[in-house]
């Protein structure tokens, strides 16, 4: 079901592109084979696509009390550990304490959305400029369960010593500005290779950080804010944002499939080693060691011309 949204993504950009490519404007005397797209000036394109992010920059979402934002926030807070023990009493009348299991698992992120906008420039035949900006949103999801130190598990099926799987979810925002240097094949009149490599500047943004507790949530980035917390008694307000620049490498290969002189399909896929959340002072112990990210998808692209010869 998560890949849904991907795929009708996928859907919907060669459903335009094909309303784009049907109604291009060829002109009569010129055959199908004596297509070319044009050597030199821009080129304009919108994107979509998949966007895999390393699991690297991840560990920052498992709770641990080593972590700028873990869960001693929560558990160490009297009033919200109150709360705890109402959800988990009326959970689990049977239990009488609480410890979380050992073996938590490390979070992960789910596959994301990449948004991108961008512009190139032919300066030769063969070689380009490209500058684009990617939006991607990654969603790191961890799950623990509470263990009941208490219940004897001779005569009771192992399951019962452990609550159901609680979650951690988080949710970034990720903003990245790229220049590369590209190459274009010239071997075919239609289809295109290319390939480049550029340089990257990255701005991540912690949005959400929440912990779940039988479907009760905690806001941890809220209480991050006001770790001491008290009803009824009114603190100064906290404005740290969880966020932070990075820095990277990009390297792009594609096909260019151009229907026409003003409109092309360019599928393609990506690899970026970056750094991510460069700032201690907004994003302490977050990973900021350089990890491979992933991304593919399809370019609708228009040329130069066809806003030219439109005036």
């Amino acid at each position: 079901m998560k890949g849904i949204p991907f795929f009708l993504i996928f859907l919907s950009v060669f459903y335009f592109g094909s309303i784009l490519i049907t109604y291009a404007q060829f002109d009569d005397d010129e055959p199908r084979t004596d297509l070319v797209w044009r050597q030199k000036g821009f080129e304009f394109y919108i994107g979509s696509g998949a966007y895999f992010a390393s699991k690297q920059t991840a560990d920052y979402y498992t709770g641990y009390p080593d972590n700028d934002i873990n869960l001693n926030l929560v558990f160490n807070n009297e009033y919200y550990n109150q709360q705890i023990w109402e959800i988990m009493n009326n959970a689990y009348p049977y239990q009488e304490k609480y410890i979380i299991e050992d073996n938590v698992m490390l979070p992960a992120y789910n596959i994301a959305m990449d948004i991108a906008i961008g512009a190139k420039y032919r300066f030769l035949r063969d070689w380009y400029l490209d500058i684009s900006y990617s939006f991607r949103r990654p969603i790191a999801d961890n799950v623990f369960r509470f263990e009941f130190p208490d219940i004897d598990i001779g005569n009771i099926n192992k399951n019962s010593k452990y609550s159901r799987n609680q979650h951690l979810v988080a949710k970034e925002d990720r903003h990245y500005f790229d220049l590369s240097l590209g190459y274009i094949f010239q071997g075919h009149p239609i289809t295109k290779p290319f390939i480049s490599i550029g340089a990257m500047f990255t701005y991540t943004n912690i949005k959400k950080f929440l912990l779940f507790i039988e479907e009760k949530e905690f806001d941890l980035l809220a209480i991050a804010k006001n770790p001491n917390y008290t009803p009824g008694v009114q603190d100064m307000p906290d404005y740290r944002v969880w966020a932070g620049p990075g820095y990277g490498f990009s390297a792009t290969v594609g096909l260019k499939i151009a229907f026409s002189k003003l409109v092309s399909l360019d599928p393609f896929a990506q690899i970026s080693v970056a750094s991510f959340g460069n700032s201690k002072v907004s994003l302490p112990d977050f990973n900021t060691s350089f990890c491979p990210n992933f991304s593919v998808g399809v370019r609708l692209v228009i040329c130069d011309f066809a806003i030219i010869r439109n005036k």
